[in-house]
């Protein structure tokens, strides 16, 4: 790969540390490999979706143990940073009706 596609080749880690989630993306021949996982307890997230567009890596993650859902874009910016564009669905419930 010559584009910006190899600069994801890695571990990343967001740059606020309070933040326990990691991503690890290869090569696999046929296309780029997402795995992702807390760093703190191990846990594995669902990783599906994975598509490079253009500039970006686009995936979603889901989380087994909270059912939480993500969708993510990765955009490499040099072969050391990126920008994540991250989009989260929760449920929410209704609290009150107003007139």
């Amino acid at each position: 790969m010559t584009d910006k596609r190899s600069w994801l080749l890695g571990r990343w880690e967001p740059g606020d540390e309070s933040y326990a989630v990691v991503f690890e993306i290869s090569n696999t021949g046929r296309g780029l490999k997402v795995r992702a996982f807390n760093k703190n307890d191990g846990e594995e997230y669902v990783v599906s979706k994975i598509k490079w567009k253009g500039n970006a890596l686009n995936f979603e993650t889901s989380v087994p143990s909270n059912k939480w859902r993500t969708k993510n874009s990765l955009r490499p910016i040099s072969k050391s940073k990126l920008i994540q564009e991250l989009t989260f669905w929760e449920p929410w419930k209704k609290v009150a009706s107003l007139k």
